[in-house]
Formats: C-alpha cells, structure tokens, sequence
C-alpha cells in the first residue's frame, strides 16, 4: 500500500507537469486502479511496467489519445525553404521542403559562441506528425534539432549551434545535433496514417536490438529517407562530421550500444540505441547503407 501511495503521488505529478488525466488510461482518478491502467498500457506497448506515467509513457499516451481525437492530416508546410541554419547562418541543402519551425524557449541550451558538434543521434519521435513532436517536446522541457515529417518535410526546431535535451546524456547533448523521424512505431497506426493521406508505411520485421528480437513496427516513408539523406549530408559537410556508424565486430551495422558513442567519444552518427539499452530507435534505418550511399554520389 506505501508503494501504491508512491506511484499515486509520482503520477500527480507527471500529469501536473505534462498536462494527462487519468481518463487518457481509462481510470477517473489518481488511485491503485489508475496504476494497474497504465501498466496493461504499458504492457501492450512494450514499455517498462511499473505503473508510472514516465515521460516515454506519457508520449505513447499522447500518441494514442490524439489518435482517438482526430485524423484530420496536418500541413507544417508554409513557404518551404531549402536551408537550414547553422549558428544563424543559411546553410543550403538540396532538398526543397524545409521549414524553420523555433521551439520555445528553456527547451535547450543557448550557447553564444559556435560550437562545434561531432554526432549526429537519430530519434523516432513517437508521434504522428512533426507538429505533435514539437507539443510534446514543449510539454516536456525538451528538445531536438530537426523533425522530418511524414511527406519528407524537414521541420527545424532549433539552431544547430544550440544544445538540444534529446540524447539523455549531458555529455552527448553537448556533442550531437538531434534528428528525429516523425514515426508513431506501432503498427495500430497505420490505419491513422492511411486515413490522412500518407498511405500505408512499411512493416519492419526480423530486427534485433540488444540481443532481442523486436515485434513488427512501421518503418520510414521513402520521401522522409530522402530528406534525412540530404539533411546528414548537409551537417556533415558543414561541421566536417565523418559519413560513418557504429559498426560490430563483423562490419555490420551496430544494433547495441557503442561504449564511444555513449561517452560522446565517436564521431559521425549514431541510432539512439547505440547510446543507452532502454532505448531501441531508430531500429530498421540502415544507416550504414545511407551513409555509403551520400559517399558515393
């Protein structure tokens, strides 16, 4: 009953800050009934189970409420612009769907003089469109660098010359610019994606990450690879980021966590696995190949 008592308090918290209600799971108030809610949530999203609205929690709920809420699609698209900005500098990139999109403020870290990042950590946002991404980044007093959206638009929240609060260690953050794929991972939403005109994403099967085998999630829309391929390519040339991934002893992509990439130590980019074993995105991207690919043209 004290653990109860702990996790109704931990929860009235998490839903103060983060702005969720116990109905989001299916309960009318903060009790033992709620905690048992968003462990079957938890369950059936193959998150840790232990009865708390964590933040990864809190934006698989989000996910799913808004989900529920409309299917009405989202067009981010107003004056496409084909730069990005790079300590307030213009940097072109051969893709014509870019929109520069500023998140708020005490979301990250403003660094006056230029900095000079060495990594690059992909993300899947969770979400179903780069707009949600953004809420819900703002919600949490987080962010990323950039969000490609679901028609490959490339959303830029912040400046890359700005420290983003995306990796989950410090040293990283300081290091890296964050990308994430606007991607809502479970299969369940496909339908949602249809529905808006999206089409159908692709079922990826057969992945391992840490030693696992993962269940089929969506993998990426062919226009949002093509908007990361020229978005990596533009901030490596840019910062003079080395074109390469972790790789296994085997020279095949790294599905694990890489001990330099997780100490900030190894330059190019990195899948957010690669940094921490509670995580497992972006699983499916075959990095190794992108990146052999931008060398070769």
């Amino acid at each position: 009953m004290c653990m109860d008592w702990r996790k109704i308090r931990y929860n009235k918290k998490s839903a103060k800050k983060h702005g969720w209600e116990p109905f989001w799971f299916g309960a009318t108030k903060f009790d033992s009934f709620l905690i048992k809610s968003i462990k079957e949530f938890q369950r059936e999203h193959d998150l840790d189970v232990d009865g708390l609205c964590g933040p990864a929690t809190y934006r698989r709920a989000y996910t799913a409420i808004e989900n529920n809420i409309t299917n009405t699609p989202e067009n981010l698209v107003q004056d496409p612009e084909n730069y990005i900005l790079c300590n307030g500098e213009k940097v072109a990139i051969e893709w014509d769907k870019v929109k520069i999109d500023p998140i708020k403020a005490g979301c990250y870290k403003v660094v006056a003089s230029d900095r000079t990042p060495t990594m690059i950590v992909t993300h899947w946002d969770a979400a179903l469109s780069a707009a949600s991404c953004k809420r819900i980044l703002e919600k949490r007093k987080i962010s990323t660098h950039f969000v490609i959206d679901n028609d490959g638009t490339i959303v830029q929240l912040l400046d890359t010359n700005h420290i983003g609060w995306h990796a989950g260690i410090r040293s990283v953050n300081n290091a890296s610019i964050g990308v994430d794929f606007s991607n809502a991972v479970y299969e369940k939403y496909n339908k949602t994606y249809e529905k808006r005109g999206f089409g159908l994403r692709p079922i990826i099967k057969d992945w391992r990450v840490h030693g696992r085998k993962i269940k089929p999630f969506l993998g990426y829309y062919p226009a949002q690879l093509e908007a990361y391929s020229a978005l990596i390519k533009t901030i490596c040339l840019h910062y003079n980021i080395p074109l390469q991934c972790p790789l296994d002893d085997e020279g095949k992509l790294k599905t694990s966590v890489d001990k330099e990439a997780a100490k900030a130590k190894f330059k190019g980019v990195v899948n957010h696995y690669n940094l921490t074993t509670k995580k497992w995105d972006t699983l499916g991207l075959e990095l190794d190949s992108i990146l052999k690919d931008i060398k070769d043209k």
